[in-house]
């Protein structure tokens, strides 16, 4: 598909290159100037529009991809403390509760991230392993001060991987909208054809100018797309900080 929008606007480069050369040759040499003025002040004003477009959806990934990396980063140390809390606890009992973790940890890592990866919705498997890492907290009744406060922080990085990993799964389904996509690529295309026909007359420094505008945008088109997808893609997040968990650091 990143290839595809590519070639799309070297076409529409081309194709408008093509249209304006065959104009110029037909063109009287007496053409109004005021019809040139108005199609000029047309071509920039869409190009500013466009420019708009551009950085909204620019932002719209980006924002969405660094929620992303939060409800991850959160998830995974939340796991990692309970991991950690289990120090406070008799053996049988830490055993268990840091088993849980990695266990639920290993899923994500490669059962869960794989899914998302390609942005398939994730089973119910992931939420019966965190209800495991709870339910090895509930299972122990703490005897002593200490405990209890081992247990009430517990209980608070349990909640926080909830929320966080609700927060995941909701990620996953995101992206930018259809109409969002239909903008942008619609908006390139007019304004690389307006450019291309009512642009610069002198054919060398036109192409050049276009060629380059034209590599720009398909440049920002391209670095969208790549955002648009959390997960996936050269640009997607890492599955690392599940591996941290039960490290011990």
């Amino acid at each position: 598909m990143v290839i595809g929008i590519v070639a799309g606007f070297i076409v529409i480069a081309g194709g408008a290159a093509l249209l304006n050369s065959r104009r110029a040759k037909r063109s009287a040499p007496t053409e109004e100037v005021g019809e040139d003025d108005t199609a000029e002040y047309l071509t920039m004003m869409v190009g500013v529009l466009y420019a708009l477009v551009l950085g909204v959806a620019l932002v719209s990934v980006w924002e969405a991809k660094d929620g992303a990396d939060t409800n991850i980063s959160a998830e995974a140390g939340a796991l990692h403390q309970t991991y950690l809390l289990a120090d406070g606890l008799p053996p049988d009992a830490a055993q268990r509760a840091r088993a849980a973790a990695v266990t639920y940890a290993a899923y994500v890592q490669n059962e869960e991230w794989p899914l998302m990866e390609q942005g398939k919705p994730l089973g119910p498997r992931g939420w019966t392993l965190l209800h495991d890492v709870q339910n090895a907290w509930t299972s122990f009744e703490p005897t002593t001060n200490a405990q209890q406060q081992v247990d009430q922080l517990a209980f608070g990085q349990i909640s926080v991987a909830y929320q966080a990993r609700q927060g995941r799964e909701a990620d996953g389904g995101g992206g930018m909208s259809g109409v969002m996509w239909f903008g942008l690529l619609a908006g390139g295309a007019l304004t690389l054809g307006l450019m291309f026909l009512f642009g610069i007359r002198r054919t060398r420094t036109h192409l050049v100018l276009g060629l380059g505008f034209t590599s720009l945008i398909a440049f920002m088109v391209v670095f969208i797309y790549a955002l648009n997808s959390p997960f996936g893609g050269l640009l997607g997040l890492s599955s690392e900080p599940f591996a941290a968990v039960g490290t011990g650091g």
